[in-house]
């Protein structure tokens, strides 16, 4: 499943600490869907990997189909 996300922008202190979500959607068969009301936009993620497992555990995928694109 293909996730597209636009991480908020983070002071340059907190740069280190990761990031949090500003939108996210889905791209699947030629369809957007805007899901970012389905996620905790305050989390601060460490990594894109990070983001990708939670949203493998999210929508009970395997964390491999998890495909992320985003918008930096």
């Amino acid at each position: 499943m293909r996730f597209h996300f636009i991480p908020k922008p983070v002071r340059a202190e907190n740069a280190a600490a990761g990031f949090t979500l500003d939108r996210v959607w889905t791209r699947d068969d030629g369809h957007n869907r805007d899901i970012s009301n389905l996620l905790d936009q305050t989390y601060m993620y460490q990594s894109a990997r990070e983001l990708q497992w939670h949203l493998a555990d999210r929508f009970g995928i395997c964390a491999q189909t998890v495909e992320l694109t985003f918008d930096a």
